[in-house]
């Protein structure tokens, strides 16, 4: 009586209230209705902190008189009366609304507590898997000072009819669908949770998903596929609203591992794999030029010992050139430089060349220097974005010229064929193909009468570790000649100042 809320009502089909699904309410005397808990409040709250609905919330006193109750309605008549209602002012749904039961709250004749009149009321729910609408029915509605609002609203939204809109009688004579006394809202719609872009439109096929607008269909053979790589990560995207047209909804497809699924950005459906954690099956494999990291796009294929549905299967690849060529110029000033390698379409990685002071490698040549003749110099040539665990560097040959030209006719070998140049007994390979960094020394000369600069140049390439040794022994009495066909694939200069 009076304040009090009933029992928690368990309702036979769930409704969908603003993405949440609620299997209970509970109904105020006081004219709202509450999902999670009873709010005996007489006094309305315009953000309650709650999921509310109140078709007329104020203070009600249903101790001298008036009825209010409840009751599920699952009859076909009434349902049928209901759905084509529904239908009737929201003409433009993907498909036709259709529910199996209606919950409806009725406030008969029941008198406001300043005792100004009666009030009679009614709210209506309805819901299905795609939307839920709630409809609020006014019947009588006495005028009264009492403070009182017409509201739907959740935890972080709200929505209401105050008496700055209109007074408490005029809710009987006024509507948002041409029906006197009748309000109308939707409050859950599956197209809203879909977040279609600008350049898509929720479409039913199948299933609710974001279809494409027209003239938004670039590359629709390969769903307008892009595919970025760096290192020893992958990403590929597709567009969202392509797979939807072929009947691939995003929650359907994965990787080589099934456990890595897509995720949706922008409406581009993005696939990503990488080698800290997220191998996702991606394989690593290398040709004579290249190392490629492989992994595909597959959909989730139905049981059955067969299937008429279509299926997925998409392969990509991130490709890296094995061979590059280096140089590195004596100048006035030492700084460490960079290039990065990135080819259309493959991989990108970085390879330095840097001087040393000392044979640790821990004071790299930087600001102006003077190198001596004879001074004993240390390089080391690293490679960065590529997976170290499975990826080495090997020097295949290191020369010097007099001019900035690594073909020029003029030249000193420095290490040939993976090795010291016999006939400088200066060079040494210190590392060379057991880690993402190679390193050699050599005291500094100068050529003859040509210049009193000399300008570094080498050639390198990279190695899938798992392939056994990467690099030939240099020892006398071990050295051994190992068959690798390399072909020169991709030539690039850095420079720097020494």
């Amino acid at each position: 009586m009076d304040n009090g809320s009933s029992e928690a009502i368990i309702l036979q089909q769930p409704f969908k209230y603003f993405g949440r699904t609620y299997s209970q309410i509970f109904v105020n005397n006081n004219g709202h209705l509450t999902f999670n808990e009873q709010l005996s409040v007489y006094i309305p709250l315009l953000n309650s902190g709650r999921d509310i609905i109140a078709p007329l919330w104020t203070h009600l006193d249903n101790r001298r008189g008036g009825t209010i109750s409840y009751r599920e309605d699952t009859n076909s008549a009434v349902l049928a009366q209901v759905n084509a209602a529904l239908n009737q002012y929201f003409p433009n749904l993907p498909l036709p609304f259709n529910t199996t039961s209606a919950f409806v709250a009725t406030w008969d004749n029941v008198p406001y507590s300043s005792g100004e009149g009666v009030v009679t009321f009614q709210l209506v729910l309805l819901s299905n898997v795609d939307h839920s609408f709630i409809l609020f029915n006014y019947g009588n509605i006495a005028e009264t000072r009492q403070q009182w609002l017409a509201h739907y609203g959740t935890v972080d939204f709200e929505h209401s009819y105050t008496c700055s809109l209109l007074t408490s009688s005029e809710l009987s004579y006024n509507s948002n669908v041409n029906i006197n006394g009748r309000w109308v809202f939707q409050v859950y719609n599956v197209c809203d949770t879909l977040n279609c872009t600008r350049n898509e439109v929720c479409h039913y096929r199948d299933g609710y998903g974001c279809g494409c607008l027209e003239g938004q269909r670039p590359n629709p053979e390969s769903f307008d596929a892009t595919e970025f790589c760096s290192s020893s990560t992958g990403t590929i995207s597709l567009s969202r609203c392509q797979l939807f047209e072929s009947y691939f909804p995003p929650e359907f497809l994965h990787l080589n591992d099934p456990n890595c699924t897509g995720t949706v950005e922008d409406g581009r459906v993005l696939f990503h794999f990488d080698n800290e954690g997220h191998i996702c099956g991606t394989t690593l494999s290398s040709n004579n030029t290249h190392f490629i990291y492989q992994n595909s796009i597959h959909s989730i294929l139905p049981t059955g010992v067969i299937t008429r549905e279509r299926w997925m299967n998409i392969t990509f690849s991130c490709v890296y050139p094995l061979i590059q060529t280096l140089s590195m110029p004596k100048d006035i000033q030492a700084e460490q430089s960079v290039i990065s390698i990135d080819l259309p379409g493959q991989g990108t990685y970085q390879i330095y060349m840097i001087p040393y002071h000392d044979a640790q490698f821990t004071h790299p040549y930087e600001g102006d220097v003077e190198v001596q003749v004879n001074q004993q110099m240390y390089v080391a040539v690293e490679v960065e974005g590529v997976d170290r665990s499975q990826i080495a560097t090997v020097l295949d040959n290191c020369w010097a010229t007099p001019v900035n030209d690594s073909e020029y006719q003029i030249r000193w070998n420095l290490i040939k064929r993976e090795c010291p140049n016999p006939e400088d007994g200066t060079v040494k390979v210190l590392q060379n193909g057991i880690d993402t960094t190679s390193r050699f020394s050599f005291r500094m000369f100068t050529f003859t009468g040509a210049s009193d600069h000399i300008f570094l140049h080498c050639k390198v390439h990279l190695c899938l570790v798992q392939n056994g040794r990467c690099a030939q022994s240099c020892n006398p009495g071990r050295r051994r000649r190992r068959h690798r066909s390399l072909d020169f694939h991709h030539s690039a200069a850095i420079t720097i100042g020494l």
